[in-house]
Parts: C-alpha cells; structure tokens; sequence
C-alpha cells in the first residue's frame, strides 16, 4: 500500500463489481492509484467473452491459455459508483503515533486507530491501548 490507497477485505454480492473490485486489489477508493490492476480469464470461456465487450476491461494480452485485462477508467467509475450505492463504510485515514503517520483502511477514526495499535503493539509490549489512544491522532484522508 505504498500508493496511499490501502486496500480493504471486502467481497461484493454483483459478481461484475466484485471481479473489478479484486482485479484493483480492493482499494478503498477505485480512482485512485492501487497496487494492481489485472484479472487473467481463460480464453473462449464467457467470462472472457463477456470482458471483451464490456466498457469496464482493457485487453493487455494473452498467452497460452490465457487472455489477460486491466479495469478502464469507465470500470474504475462504475465501481465507485457501486460503492456508493451499496453505501461501502470503508475509508483512509491517517493515524499519526511516535512521529510516523500511516495511511490505515477502516470503518471510523477509533477503528482507524485501533488497527494500528494491533499493527504496532508487537514492537511495543508495554504499551496499553489507552496510552496509545490518548497519544496517537487520526485524520480522515479524502480523495
């Protein structure tokens, strides 16, 4: 998640949305940059068929077996819009402790800070959460 835009663990019920979703890594938010963006579909299946005519994939190539697609702009779009609808509580937020901040995926600021206790509370063993909570500040990160 260098990118800024951390990823989240979600699946979706549209089986259209969820496989732009996955191909994306599941970011928080689909316009922004994520760390990936393919899906490889066997060739002559109809899940392929349905990608080649579909607003939402770009063919990248294929090989062997298999033909391989990136989610367009118009896919990033819709699955935005999808999230919106389906009213997704995933946000980024911004939680700064010991002078290092730190993009964290999470559903409120507490949740926010939270995850990055459970994230840090190995390298520091005598650390409680309620020290942590009166130290650390959160911040929500938009778009």
């Amino acid at each position: 998640m260098a990118n800024g835009n951390p990823s989240v663990n979600r699946s979706l019920k549209d089986k259209d949305f969820d496989r732009i979703d996955h191909a994306l890594g599941r970011p928080v938010d689909p316009m922004r940059e994520t760390y990936r963006n393919h899906f490889a579909v066997e060739i002559g299946t109809r899940l392929a068929s349905s990608f080649s005519h579909s607003t939402h994939w770009r063919l990248d190539g294929a090989r062997e077996e298999m033909a391989f697609y990136s989610v367009t702009r118009e896919g990033r779009q819709a699955l935005a819009e999808h999230l919106k609808v389906i009213g997704d509580p995933w946000k980024s937020y911004e939680v700064q402790f010991n002078g290092f901040a730190t993009i964290v995926s999470a559903i409120s600021s507490g949740n926010a800070k939270y995850q990055k206790y459970l994230d840090i509370s190995d390298c520091y063993p005598s650390l409680s959460f309620g020290k942590f909570v009166r130290e650390a500040t959160v911040r929500r990160v938009d778009a």
